[in-house]
């Protein structure tokens, strides 16, 4: 038998696997995604610790249909170090999903492994609450991997901000910021070199611009590079969350019509902590940063906003907005959501197995539903105390 002919054997032997005994899965709402590689690079796959590796002719399933794969690779930095790796995934065509009675296609997207995500929750609970103050567009949804039929775990599939950027929101230009307000990624789909040096130039000089100006002048040089308002919503929440990295967890992208850089917020693993990682030193080292609600004085754009008293006040009304939109019936209504999703992903015995925090401690849906049950009980007392500061 040639090759072709026996790949298509082994692809329809797997998939009626599949569905043997599959017809009631409750998790049938969740994608089951399915990845067939060979033996000798699922091995090379769990033993490479921080190592990227991109899979030569693995055959991808999505609900027990196959699809056209351009290109899986391992992603991210120290999650890598781990057995279940998360991986980028771009796909020749689009592929339909259903979420929530509706169709949504997906083409390129991550597959976060949620290794360091304790209890599973923190990033699909921020994720959806973004999406409720409309700070965070990409598309995004538990599901569960296999790789060569061994469970990999509970993951978390997000549309990649660059697909969104680029076929959704016909942006030209995208950027990850990085450490010290650098450019670590750049993204470009520019028609031409001197718009995107254009663009390059416009995010340097939001950094450039909040030595130059002062108070009127200054919110109006930064609202004319950026949506002030989304960065600001960004901000508030980052402050409201308790989220302990975020400064170099963003992408700025050009939106067409205004010319202004936009938001898409990422990584929301490390919430509810009592400091920031960095950024702490240097809140706390600028005096008129003192009792601003700001969580990190790491990026210089934010200790700008918090200390200019025209930008600040601003922000505050910002701020207030983004308390009131988050009303408790809201909270408790996107809690209950990801709770809900939790409990039936647990019924997959094998998925919810094979998902530990930190490689170790397995997954356990009464423990999350606890720590749920707190966050949420704590996170609606902040926004009331907040609220009431304010007012």
């Amino acid at each position: 038998m040639n090759r072709p002919y026996l790949l298509l054997s082994v692809i329809l032997l797997f998939s009626s696997l599949q569905n043997y005994g599959q017809a009631d899965n409750p998790n049938s709402r969740f994608p089951e995604i399915r990845i067939l590689i060979s033996k000798s690079q699922y091995s090379t796959l769990l033993q490479g610790k921080g190592q990227k590796l991109v899979l030569k002719k693995p055959v991808l399933i999505i609900n027990h249909d196959t699809t056209v794969v351009r290109e899986v690779h391992s992603r991210g930095n120290n999650s890598l170090t781990f057995d279940q790796k998360s991986l980028s995934v771009d796909l020749e065509n689009s592929f339909t999903v259903r979420n929530g009675g509706a169709n949504v296609k997906i083409k390129k997207f991550n597959l976060l492994n949620l290794v360091m995500d304790k209890n599973l929750w923190h990033n699909r609970w921020a994720f959806l609450t973004m999406s409720e103050i409309s700070i965070f567009p990409l598309y995004q949804t538990f599901c569960t991997l296999w790789i060569n039929d061994q469970p990999q775990g509970i993951y978390l599939l997000v549309e990649k901000p660059h697909y969104y950027s680029d076929i959704k929101a016909k942006s030209p230009y995208m950027i990850r910021r990085g450490l010290n307000h650098t450019i670590d990624t750049e993204y470009i789909d520019a028609p031409s070199k001197e718009k995107s040096k254009k663009y390059r130039k416009q995010y340097r000089s939001l950094y450039e611009d909040i030595s130059r100006y002062k108070n009127e002048e200054l919110y109006k040089r930064l609202n004319t590079g950026l949506v002030l308002d989304h960065y600001f919503v960004w901000l508030a929440f980052n402050y409201l969350i308790m989220n302990g990295d975020y400064a170099d967890e963003v992408y700025l992208y050009i939106l067409p019509e205004s010319g202004q850089f936009d938001v898409i917020p990422w990584d929301y693993d490390d919430i509810f902590k009592p400091n920031p990682h960095e950024g702490l030193q240097s809140r706390n080292a600028v005096a008129s940063l003192k009792n601003k609600l700001i969580f990190s004085g790491e990026d210089p754009l934010d200790r700008a906003i918090a200390s200019d008293p025209f930008v600040y006040q601003h922000y505050l009304g910002s701020f207030k907005k983004l308390l009131l939109a988050l009303t408790p019936e809201s909270l408790t209504r996107l809690s209950d959501q990801v709770k809900d999703e939790l409990l039936l992903l647990s019924d997959d015995q094998p998925a919810s197995n094979a998902s530990r925090f930190l490689g170790k401690e397995p997954f356990q849906i009464i423990n999350a539903t606890e720590d749920m049950r707190l966050a949420l009980d704590f996170v609606i007392k902040r926004r009331n105390a907040l609220l009431k500061e304010m007012e």
